[in-house]
């Protein structure tokens, strides 16, 4: 008895030893092994936000296909955006014209000689364009006044004259180098981004609307050579509210991602109303009901409250744009451009309409066929 005794001590002893390389070796196979698999599930459910565009959609054809007992298969294949031009392909060339030195020395009595010095001063030979713009405009204001206080048919007036009848011919040019060829435009059409997500695709971006609207008032007063000193005092507040999102291009994607999927969504739907019908009689089934619990949960739920917010917000900021490029001489590059995404028949902004159109149908079909239609 004695020797089990001092053998069941020995065991005893060990036993928190062993439990202790035990607890070790699961460490290590946690640190190894477990951790990466759940910090990728982490990473892999960030990237699948349910508020994006993509959850959404995805989980919607997910629904419908299992509902449907129809295998999901690709539609087509996602085509990329055509890019907003470059700068460099957008930008107008003007050329310059020089006053002669001693004849801008005798424009001392009108307050364009400062003006004109501020222009050949180094920050006047670095402006960005709409700096450019302001420059132009208070140069025709100042011209204008100055050409009162010179003599007639001089030769200082006549140098006067040239100069503002150049600057006036290309003011157009100016007007549209700091608007669509602008950087702050660049960037408002930049692909670089995500779709609208559910929160973002119900704010209306009624700031940038209205810097557009303002933008386009204030241009075309200009245009018609109406120097307006309030507009340009301002014009700096409505280039950073544009230049604050990659907005046109979010909208783009969006549109894209939308479209994509309603086709997707048409070629389940169509599926089982022609070749596998799924009621009889217009009779409801089982089936059915899991059906209609998806489209009133996913699609009316979720998805349309999508497409509707989107359809509103796009067709505000479309037309704020479509009227500020209406007032101007836009190149051939940026004409093209902006007939793919809104103006023609088969444009960006088409196809999502009739694809919103179409899916509405083929739902209209499908619930007809079991005898209930959408109220």
């Amino acid at each position: 008895m004695q020797i089990n005794k001092c053998k069941a001590l020995k065991l005893a002893r060990a036993l928190p030893a062993l439990s202790r390389r035990k607890r070790r070796k699961v460490y290590l196979f946690t640190l190894r092994f477990l951790l990466p698999a759940i910090l990728f599930l982490f990473i892999l459910s960030a990237c699948q936000s349910h508020d994006s565009a993509a959850y959404v959609f995805d989980n919607y054809i997910y629904r419908l296909s299992n509902s449907l007992q129809v295998k999901r298969e690709t539609v087509g294949i996602v085509k990329l955006l055509p890019s907003y031009p470059s700068r460099r392909n957008l930008q107008k060339n003007i050329p310059r014209i020089s006053i002669n030195l001693l004849e801008f020395l005798r424009l001392s009595e009108c307050e364009l000689q400062r003006h004109i010095g501020q222009r050949n001063g180094a920050l006047g030979r670095v402006m960005e364009s709409t700096q450019q713009l302001i420059y132009d405009v208070t140069f025709l204001s100042l011209a204008k006044q100055c050409l009162t206080q010179l003599q007639p048919g001089s030769t200082l007036a006549n140098t006067l004259q040239t100069a503002y009848e150049h600057k006036l011919t290309y003011f157009p040019a100016s007007a549209w180098n700091a608007t669509f060829a602008s950087k702050e435009f660049n960037y408002l059409f930049s692909l670089g981004a995500k779709p609208l997500s559910l929160t973002a695709v119900k704010e209306q971006p009624l700031q940038l609307n209205n810097a557009l609207a303002k933008l386009t008032r204030g241009y075309r007063r200009l245009l018609n050579e109406e120097w307006v000193e309030d507009f340009l005092t301002n014009i700096e507040t409505h280039y950073q509210i544009i230049e604050s999102s990659k907005r046109l291009g979010e909208i783009r994607l969006s549109l894209q991602v939308a479209t994509h999927t309603l086709r997707e969504a048409d070629s389940l739907l169509l599926a089982r109303t022609k070749k596998n019908p799924l009621c009889q009689k217009q009779q409801g089934n089982s089936q059915f009901t899991i059906v209609n619990a998806v489209f009133h949960k996913y699609y009316i739920g979720q998805v349309q409250p999508y497409i509707a917010a989107l359809h509103q917000q796009s067709s505000s900021v479309f037309l704020e744009i479509d009227e500020l490029l209406a007032i101007q001489q836009a190149p051939v590059n940026i004409v093209s451009f902006w007939g793919e995404v809104y103006h023609s028949n088969n444009s960006e902004w088409q196809g999502f309409n009739r694809a919103v159109k179409t899916h509405t149908l083929n739902w209209q079909a499908l619930l007809r066929q079991c005898g209930k239609l959408p109220s």
